[in-house]
This record gives structure tokens, sequence and C-alpha cells, in this order.
């Protein structure tokens, strides 16, 4: 058995202390970026909100008649302020169905996208433990069997990124469950869907 050194065991004691503070800084790093947010899609005022949602409307209506007609057409672009503006009357809505209802209100308080070369990102800001935290997922849009898909390929947290592989599967699954996929069904007349030069392309069937 080794003899008792001294100086050892007061370097170890350092060396412990040390990685002591150095744990609990990487712990408060992780839980500041988590609870930073990122930078936003500019919000829309009321006005450009409302302009934008029935310019969004109208364009899905026409297609809608369009394919009911048997005329056919070229794919629908939506651009990022149509599409922000019906994802934000869509939380809007919500909430207001839930107060009226008087049930528990949703848990996503904002939710916006923006679009790049052929990805979305999406941007939820929701509360978690009294805080506000966004969660920022990217990924690419597509369509199968009628449902709109989801491949993600960027995840974070506030401003802690989250490597995708560690959440794949869950979302996956969350996507895959009866309710969530359901909500995924697309109408009748879209055959396809894509993120293509900054905007939601929608092909027609």
């Amino acid at each position: 058995m080794p003899a008792y050194n001294p100086e050892i065991m007061q370097t170890l004691v350092r060396i412990y202390k040390v990685a002591r503070w150095f744990a609990l800084l990487a712990l408060i790093v992780v839980i500041v970026l988590a609870i930073q947010k990122p930078a936003l899609p500019t919000p829309q005022s009321a006005e450009e909100q409302k302009a934008n949602l029935q310019e969004f409307e109208a364009k899905l209506r026409d297609l809608e008649v369009r394919m009911q007609t048997g005329q056919g057409g070229e794919a629908l672009q939506l651009s990022e302020p149509e599409v922000n503006a019906a994802l934000a009357n869509s939380v809007e809505t919500a909430r207001a169905t839930a107060a009226a209802e008087s049930s528990e209100a949703p848990e996503v308080k904002d939710w916006r996208v923006s679009f790049g070369e052929d990805e979305v990102t999406g941007y939820l800001t929701t509360e978690l433990y009294g805080k506000e935290v966004c969660v920022t997922v990217s990924g690419r849009l597509g369509a199968e069997d009628g449902y709109a898909t989801f491949t993600p390929t960027g995840f974070k947290v506030g401003d802690l990124s989250v490597p995708v592989s560690m959440v794949e599967p869950a979302l996956q699954k969350k996507l895959a469950e009866p309710e969530t996929h359901e909500k995924l069904r697309l109408p009748e007349f879209v055959g396809d869907l894509r993120v293509e030069k900054g905007q939601l392309v929608i092909t027609p069937r």
C-alpha cells in the first residue's frame, strides 16, 4: 500500500476545488444561454399582420378554387410575413379559445418562422419554470402520402445549441402520435410543399 503523501493530497484537493468551480461556471453558462432569446424575425404591426393574413388566406382560396374547377395552376408562393401573420393569428385564436372555455392556455406564447434557401427555422417562445424560453428548430419541409413532413437540421434552446441526434428521435415520435400526425394532414388540393429561396412553395396536386 502506498505511503500517505500530504503534498499529493493537497494537490488533489486543489484540483477538486478548481474543477468544482469550473463545473459550476459551466452550469451557469448553460442556464444563461438557455434563457437568452435569439434574434427573432421582426414583429409585425397590427395593420401589417391583418394585411398579410388577408393575403395569405386569399392565396390559399384562389389555389383551392382553381383546383376545384379543374384549372390547375402554378405552384403557390407564400412570403415569410404572410406565413408569420397566419401563425400569429393561430396563436391568438388558441389563446382566445382557451380563455372562453376556461381551459389551460396553450404552452406556446409566440411562434414565428424565417425562410432560408431551402430550410425553415421556427422560433417557439414558451414558459419554463417561470422563465420565457425560446426554442429554435431548423429543418426541411416536405410532403408524403398527404401529410407534411419535417426533417430537422438544427435545434437550440435559447442560444444553446443541442445536437440534432439528441432530439430527433423524440421529435419524430411526437410527430408520429395520432393527434399530432392528423394536424399535419394537408388539404386535398396540396401535393407538395417546400422552402425555396426564402418562400414557402406549395405545389398543387
